[in-house]
């Protein structure tokens, strides 16, 4: 059976538009912008587009400047996980965004506009380093660094450390290493838990299981602000 081809749609009344990669990205994204909008530093303006994977990223992003209402939008960004080549990353996204939007993206990220006035920029996660390169990693290890404590701060960093133990045990007695580890990671910290335990991230995200607070995120807010800027 042919894969149903997504539809995807613009709107004036949003006019920022973050382009992500997969579900969990576009849940996580949600409830941040969310938590942002509500303590004024973004407005209420976003519209996020979850394009699937790296490859369905590369194949759709082009057809975003053919659609109706594209020379109504203020601004794109991409997000999505550096996983274990952040430089590969990078240049991956430079290259597809290139391609999309006829716009050169510096390797950081850092917000450039055409010449119409929009503005076009990446952000990889888990986030950047303090030369302003993207660490390796994913989603789940921004995650990780992110967590609302459970209890007392002291137990939770025990809970974590138990996690990764575990974690690094299994792949151990397997003899070979997981698919995802940052997944597995990240899931069995949330096993140490009554509140969180089961959830996908989206739905660990809305049960208030992140810090949005913490430092961790500034690269992201930071983005976002000057998106919306």
């Amino acid at each position: 059976m042919a894969k149903r081809r997504r539809s995807f749609q613009l709107h004036p009344e949003h006019p920022y538009v973050i382009l992500c990669e997969g579900r969990d990205e576009e849940q996580f994204l949600r409830y941040y912008i969310e938590y942002l909008v509500a303590k004024e530093v973004v407005p209420d303006l976003f519209n996020i587009i979850d394009l699937g994977g790296n490859e369905d990223m590369r194949k759709t992003m082009p057809l975003f400047s053919s659609l109706d209402c594209f020379d109504q939008m203020r601004g794109f960004l991409v997000v999505r996980d550096a996983e274990t080549n952040a430089a590969g990353a990078v240049q991956s996204v430079q290259n597809t965004m290139s391609t999309s939007f006829d716009i050169s993206i510096p390797i950081d990220g850092t917000f450039v506009k055409n010449q119409d006035g929009m503005r076009f920029g990446f952000v990889l996660l888990p986030g950047k380093k303090a030369d302003g390169t993207f660490y390796d990693g994913t989603l789940e290890d921004l995650c990780c660094k992110i967590l609302a404590l459970p209890y007392d701060k002291d137990f939770g960093l025990d809970l974590l450390e138990m996690a990764n133990f575990y974690v690094k045990r299994v792949e151990e007695k397997r003899k070979y290493p997981f698919r995802t580890i940052h997944k597995n990671r990240l899931h069995a910290y949330l096993s140490g838990t009554d509140d969180f335990v089961g959830l996908k991230i989206g739905e660990a995200a809305r049960a208030k299981c992140f810090d949005f607070s913490s430092d961790a995120l500034d690269f992201l807010k930071d983005a976002l602000v000057q998106l919306s800027s």
